[in-house]
């Protein structure tokens, strides 16, 4: 005769399951955050070598910086930094208007990886609010110091937000 062997499953603690997503989130926002960074780094190059490159090829510095929506002593530094550079044979008109688009797409891309910190911050609050996960687990899965976690999160929670 076979015993009774009892074949359920236990029910699983919601505190862990909300621990394990808060956990999944914020190893899926440090990736983000990362490619992120990487394309604002790779931006900000092509840029700078734009903006060198016009500036060997003749286009007026104040212009440049206009397009660029930088401030013009930025702007020649960057020239300077590249110092051994051949005219390209683009016109003005070209150069500023690839210094334009690079521009915007940078600032975008700057947003988007704000946009992402933010969304860090508001994920490491309410982790720390809850007392889901201890300071070190946050920042092993965050890719953050626990000092740095304490002092982004001081009172993120409390902030209510205002009408504009």
């Amino acid at each position: 005769m076979a015993a009774y062997r009892y074949r359920g499953v236990p029910k699983p603690d919601p505190a862990t399951a909300r621990a394990q997503q808060a956990l999944a989130v914020l190893a899926q926002l440090r990736t983000t955050l990362a490619l992120r960074s990487s394309r604002v780094r790779a931006l900000t190059a092509e840029l700078g070598d734009c903006l060198a490159q016009a500036v060997c090829d003749g286009v007026k510095v104040a212009a440049v910086a206009k397009a660029a929506g930088q401030p013009a002593a930025s702007i020649r530094s960057a020239a300077l930094a590249r110092g051994e550079l051949y005219p390209s044979g683009q016109t003005r008109s070209g150069h500023l208007h690839l210094i334009a688009g690079l521009a915007s797409e940078l600032a975008a891309a700057e947003g988007a990886r704000s946009a992402a910190e933010d969304e860090r911050t508001r994920v490491l609050a309410l982790a720390r609010k809850s007392r889901l996960l201890d300071d070190y687990q946050l920042a092993g899965a965050s890719g953050l110091k626990s000092d740095e976690i304490r002092k982004m999160t001081r009172g993120v929670g409390l902030r209510v937000a205002q009408p504009q």
